[in-house]
């Protein structure tokens, strides 16, 4: 059996990297038409603040757009979210109920995001947060934030479908700034290793570190509970995301006594069946609470559980720096008349 996984092993490989190769090379010179006017970038009367990664799977987008999303309203904005809906059901997205459950502000969602960005001015938004839109070119932006996760930063230094990378790692050298998510769950070594080759990658970006800070949970009826709820039983913890260990590792970090995990796919479509096969792993190890994440949460509302469900709460935190990246901020969408005090 092993023997005949190498030889099929040894028979892909090379038409995965056949496929990278010819992808990544779309992808770059899609880039550079773009860079070089011949493919148009489309503005918009109002600032455009892009929160996106380079690798396939989560970084953190959902909760630094909510960031982001509070700084803009700090400083005198009304900011919306534009996002794609991706795998949409009924018109929504696991990432735009989640947005809707964080942000206190317009979410648009449009696969055309030109078209997303100019709905949400009419409607009386003065800034515009495109969600996961590095790779989107079509919309011009005012400023690019790309999210390197710690735990998986390059996506294994492939383009799809041979690694986890969605362009090559050229394309970062268009970044405005570059935050390093999850940079806790790493040792010092290595992060290091990793900031000296982001600046190598990026030399015109700010660098900024971030945490996923989880604050506390959710019960079934939307009332808060203590973080110290969430560690004193034993759990079977479930999530379909595309960075699953991120979930189970901050677990790990709060000391939460998981007895047994489910990792279903990226954007799952939780069923009756799905929940009774919770169910029934969570009774097989005598677990007394489930945990999910909130992303997980919003899209199992009807479903029936046998234990009490908790979401975990996690908000970023930039721990290293915030002034800088706010201060990016501030020029690109501090309002006119702000501007015209700082000069004055």
């Amino acid at each position: 059996m092993a023997g005949e996984g190498g030889r099929w092993g040894a028979f892909v490989r090379p038409w995965l990297w056949l496929g990278s190769k010819v992808y990544s090379d779309v992808l770059r010179y899609r880039r550079w038409n773009y860079n070089k006017g011949l493919y148009k970038s489309h503005a918009v009367d109002a600032p455009v603040i892009c929160v996106g990664n380079i690798t396939t799977g989560g970084t953190g987008k959902t909760p630094m757009v909510a960031w982001v999303a509070r700084q803009l309203q700090q400083i005198g904005r009304t900011p919306a979210i534009v996002t794609r809906g991706y795998k949409a059901r009924g018109g929504k997205s696991d990432e735009a109920e989640m947005l809707d459950a964080l942000c206190d502000c317009a979410i648009v969602v449009n696969a055309n995001r030109v078209a997303g960005a100019r709905t949400a001015i009419v409607a009386g938004a003065d800034a515009v947060i495109l969600d996961d839109g590095f790779q989107h070119r079509h919309l011009r932006r005012d400023l690019d934030i790309v999210l390197i996760d710690a735990l998986n930063p390059f996506g294994y230094d492939h383009v799809l479908p041979r690694g986890l990378l969605r362009e090559p790692l050229s394309a970062l050298k268009d970044a405005h700034a570059v935050i390093i998510t999850r940079s806790d769950l790493i040792e010092c070594e290595p992060l290091a290793d990793l900031r000296q080759r982001l600046e190598q990658l990026a030399p015109q970006a700010s660098l900024h570190l971030a945490v996923h800070r989880p604050i506390g949970g959710i019960d079934e009826t939307g009332g808060e509970v203590e973080l110290a709820a969430l560690t004193g039983q034993p759990a079977l913890a479930f999530c379909g995301l595309g960075n699953p260990e991120a979930f189970f590792a901050t677990l790990r970090q709060i000391g939460a006594k998981v007895v047994s995990r489910i990792d279903f796919d990226d954007h799952v479509e939780y069923t009756p069946e799905l929940a009774q096969k919770i169910n029934a792993q969570a009774h097989q190890h005598d677990a007394e609470i489930l945990l999910t994440t909130q992303k997980d949460a919003v899209k199992l509302g009807g479903l029936q559980f046998d234990r009490p469900l908790r979401q975990l709460v996690v908000t970023i935190e930039i721990v290293d720096g915030e002034p800088a990246l706010l201060e990016r901020i501030g020029e690109v969408a501090s309002p006119p008349e702000a501007a015209a005090d700082d000069e004055a």
